[in-house]
């Protein structure tokens, strides 16, 4: 192992991760157990391994180029396939409070970006250090915020909304879809 690869990993994974063990330091009414944390972060693993057989099937179906298919089809299958993660939580009553919503969401899309990164890290082991810094500091945490936004607007509607669960957690998955996509519109993408 390179010192590069040392902290081109650092750089990809430490800041979602330092976010999240921080939005777990501040619940002040810690009913989200470390150990959930944990398995929640191994589920947003599993969503990105999902969504890489659905992305690559999805580009050839549509049959369109790489950048508008990661612009517009690719946000929406990988926000729904972490949504499909928070969606099972609720509907097993682990997730109770915004907040809950918010770890539980984070720590998804954390996993997602975490397995996301490792993936990249291994099979481009040359890019650039700019990379891993736009990587870390950039998509990870959207992956992370995108899916947290998704869990605390579920919950919310899902609150107000008792009979009409699944229409109730269209608004957030449109929310965060949105936001995936206007992340990869920018300019400097890695």
């Amino acid at each position: 192992m390179t010192a590069d690869f040392v902290l081109h990993a650092l750089l990809g994974l430490l800041p979602v991760s330092c976010f999240l063990a921080a939005l777990v330091y501040l619940d002040s009414y810690k009913l989200v157990p470390l150990r959930w944390v944990v398995s929640t972060i191994v589920l947003g693993c599993g969503a990105a391994i999902a969504s890489y057989p659905l992305n690559l099937i999805g580009l050839q179906w549509f049959d369109i180029d790489f950048t508008i298919y990661t612009r517009y089809f690719a946000p929406i299958i990988e926000e729904s396939l972490k949504a499909l993660v928070i969606w099972v939580l609720m509907r097993n009553n682990r997730i109770g409070f915004l907040v809950d919503a918010a770890i539980f969401g984070f720590a998804v899309g954390a996993g997602f970006a975490i397995f996301e990164n490792m993936y990249y890290l291994t099979i481009l082991p040359d890019m650039k250090l700019g990379t891993w810094i736009v990587r870390g500091f950039g998509t990870a945490i959207m992956h992370g915020g995108a899916t947290a936004i998704f869990a605390v607007i579920a919950r919310a509607m899902l609150e107000q909304y008792t009979t009409k669960r699944r229409i109730a957690l269209l608004p957030g998955l449109l929310l965060a879809a949105i936001t995936h996509s206007v992340f990869n519109h920018f300019f400097f993408t890695p």
